[in-house]
């Protein structure tokens, strides 16, 4: 289909004197069908030729303009013409296609409007789509609909302005409901959701509450929006609260997921926080407790996790069997806030033996490489507990037989942990047989291996090397950064560093790497 095609029906339309305006509704209906064969037979395929948009386009605007109404009746172009024309047109052609139909006064069925917000949103501008939903509520449509509301949500999440992009969101949302939407839960989380990664923290707990208010039933989306919210404040007690409010409106005990986001924000309070021992083992108390108020305690207990905690916790009628993601957390908790070297080595030995024994819950957070780079972190802090690396390594590459779960092997943040223990032990020789391990097991270093390849060097003050890996590192692509010139500040000897970097820059030009490092980048870094 072509201009001649475009060219035969505009002819036909100016046949019939001007319009179809007033004609019958069965002539109406006629020329709809004839529309929507035409556009579903040339875009509903995968594959569309752009002359074909261009000519359906072209078509639909002059059969607008042909039937200017100064009245409204039932819409003259259907919704799903609408809605596959615009998913195959630019941005100009949209734009000229809702102009040319509110020009000619035609009515636009309420959820061709909808289609017309999304793509108004995506091209970035709110005040289309704006105009949209007033047309919408002008039509006398239910502006709290579900369609209506998903347009509104596809709105509320765009960055307009990088800047001031929640100045604006919070105008629209203002429009919106003086426009009479009642948000439901959806469109309620995206504006939570909005106020929280605005920091506005306060707003985001008031819509929360105001939804309890109202007797809106929040949802786990909710939760682990308002739990953003206690984590950028590293604010445990609101955790807590959150678990209360969503035990009361049923959302736990039953929710597993919600348990989950909660313990899980506990673990990423502890951590971001640089804090006392005392206070890391309170915080996996807390964890526990959490997780002892609606899971079974029996997985932790076969891997020796057991605290007095347990007879402190008040447990709920309901309790489930926890998912192997958050039996994994539970795990990489105790290993990085609470035990001691000598119980991370137990309880090493405990979990392998139970993933030989296909103890199939504990065996399954070993589909993962999460847990095994929990405990590689942890023991490669000394150089006493790293010799427990290889076995971990090994443990990963060449898992027991007996078991029936899949194994997770050795990943690229695995190595970069494995590398690090090694470098920072000054265990030159393993570090560089794990880096040969690596390559043959074809793991490429990433951004971080590189970084903690240059730093291991740079610790053990051997400044060539250094330079040498951030050759290569520059080599396979990646950037020299701000953890690359931090780790060279580990090098004492800063005349030997230098003189390393002059060597590189008087090399031939032709096998000379770019390494653009001076010594006042170095103290800058």
């Amino acid at each position: 289909m072509g201009s001649s095609l475009a060219a035969t029906w505009n002819g036909t339309l100016a046949n019939f004197g001007g319009g179809i305006a007033g004609q019958s509704g069965a002539t109406r209906y006629a020329f709809d069908d004839a529309f929507k064969y035409l556009v579903s037979v040339y875009l509903g395929k995968k594959a569309v030729k752009k002359e074909k948009v261009d000519a359906l386009f072209q078509l639909l605007c002059n059969f607008a303009q042909a039937n200017k109404t100064g009245h409204n009746h039932s819409p003259l172009i259907s919704q799903k013409i609408i809605r596959l024309l615009l998913r195959h047109s630019d941005n100009y052609q949209a734009q000229t296609l809702y102009g040319t139909l509110v020009d000619s006064q035609l009515t636009i069925h309420p959820h061709s409007l909808t289609h017309f917000m999304d793509n108004f949103a995506r091209q970035g501008r709110p005040d289309l789509a704006m105009d949209a939903l007033r047309r919408i509520a002008g039509s006398g449509a239910d502006v709290s609909s579900d369609t209506v509301q998903y347009s509104c949500i596809t709105l509320l999440r765009t960055r307009f302005d990088k800047v001031e992009w929640y100045r604006v969101q919070s105008h629209l949302v203002t429009e919106m409901l003086e426009l009479g939407i009642r948000p439901g839960i959806p469109m309620l989380n995206a504006m939570i959701l909005n106020a929280v990664e605005a920091c506005d923290y306060q707003t985001a707990q008031a819509m929360f509450q105001t939804a309890r208010a109202n007797g809106i039933r929040r949802d786990t989306i909710t939760y682990s929006i308002l739990l953003k919210v206690a984590l950028q404040n590293s604010d445990p007690n609101l955790v807590e609260k959150i678990m209360h409010m969503a035990e009361e409106d049923g959302a736990l005990p039953r929710n597993n997921q919600l348990v989950f986001c909660l313990v899980v924000t506990i673990l990423q309070i502890a951590q971001a926080a640089k804090t006392d021992f005392v206070t890391l083992t309170s915080r996996y108390k807390t964890m526990l407790q959490f997780y002892a108020r609606y899971c079974d305690l029996r997985p932790l207990q076969e891997l020796g996790i057991v605290l007095d905690v347990y007879r402190e916790t008040k447990v709920t009628n309901v309790v489930s069997q926890p998912s192997p993601q958050l039996l994994a957390v539970m795990i990489m908790g105790y290993i990085r806030l609470f035990a001691g070297i000598r119980q991370v080595e137990g309880l090493y030995t405990r979990y392998q033996s139970l993933i030989a024994q296909d103890h199939q819950l504990i065996a399954s957070t070993a589909e993962t490489d999460h847990v095994a780079n929990a405990f590689l972190f942890r023991l490669g802090r000394t150089k006493k507990s790293s010799n427990k690396c290889a076995v971990i390594l090994r443990d990963m590459l060449n898992p027991p037989a007996s078991t029936t779960v899949k194994v997770a092997k050795p990943t690229v943040q695995t190595w970069s942990i494995a590398l690090r223990t090694y470098f920072f032990n000054n265990q030159r020789a393993a570090g560089e047989k794990i880096l040969q391990m690596m390559r043959a097991m074809g793991t490429e270093p990433n951004q971080v291996t590189m970084n903690t390849i240059i730093s291991g060097y740079a610790n053990m003050q051997d400044a060539p090397a250094a330079v040498n890996a951030m050759q290569q590192m520059e080599a396979a692509g990646l950037q020299v950064d701000s953890y690359t010139l931090k780790g060279l500040t580990r090098i004492i000897n800063r005349d030997e560093l230098l003189d390393a970097l002059r060597k590189v820059a008087a090399k031939p030009i032709e096998t000379q790497e770019a390494v653009h490092i001076t010594e006042d980048t170095l103290k800058l870094a």
